[in-house]
């Protein structure tokens, strides 16, 4: 009886430590490349994240995109005819060529979420596949160059203009830096593969893609390699 007494402390003990072992806070950082619209450019995140059990944790994480080249605006300003404006003027008309472009484009995004992370439990403890799902907010900033081009090409005349049907007339272009921004909601899901390099060092092979909800729905999808510690 005394025996048995003993196992039971014994193996409650252990059934302690072992989940104390699994519960702890981490910390990670990574580098990627982030694709939105088409474009690809590099993307650093850090990650502060708590294990309740071997399984399942919490984790919050800053994404930080710092340059944005994709086409911006994706619906671009279109100048229509202005021949109403001169309906006065013998039926003149005038047209824009060659069409008003966009230059330059610029701007970052940043990215805070918290999400829950699923370890799958393998048969080895230095492979850990994982899954990822939570939501957060983005802040977008985006930049372009809007360049009125000239020359006005005069299509049709009249008796009283100084200026012949048909010649153009060239003008300095007009160039204006458009700058807008937008505080997003932020849905996130992925996963990934953890390699365990050490007693508490991990190296993460991980894919998330971000939804991006706001006056505009964006899609910006990431894949990067980064090390997670646990204390």
């Amino acid at each position: 009886m005394k025996y048995r007494s003993t196992t039971a402390v014994f193996l409650l003990l252990l059934g302690g430590a072992v989940s104390a072992q699994d519960r702890g806070a981490t910390i990670g950082g990574s580098a990627s490349a982030a694709n939105m619209e088409s474009r690809t450019e590099v993307a650093y995140a850090g990650t502060f994240g708590y294990r309740f059990s071997r399984v399942v944790g919490m984790e919050i994480e800053a994404i930080f995109v710092p340059a944005v080249r994709s086409p911006f605006p994706a619906n671009p300003v279109v100048i229509q005819s202005a021949s109403s404006a001169f309906a006065d003027v013998s039926r003149g008309s005038v047209q824009i060529y060659p069409v008003p472009t966009y230059d330059n484009p610029g701007g970052r995004i940043v990215i805070f979420s918290n999400g829950v992370r699923i370890d799958i439990p393998t048969t080895t403890s230095r492979l850990t596949p994982y899954f990822v799902a939570g939501g957060g907010m983005a802040s977008v900033r985006r930049t372009v160059d809007f360049t009125y081009p000239y020359p006005i090409l005069v299509t049709q005349g009249s008796p009283s203009s100084p200026i012949s049907p048909g010649i153009p007339v060239s003008l300095r272009p007009i160039t204006e830096h458009i700058t807008s921004s937008s505080s997003d909601l932020a849905l996130t899901l992925g996963g990934g593969l953890g390699v365990r390099v050490a007693s508490q060092l991990a190296v993460d092979a991980d894919l998330r893609l971000f939804r991006l909800l706001g006056q505009q729905d964006r899609n910006l999808g990431r894949f990067g390699v980064g090390v997670r510690y646990r204390f």
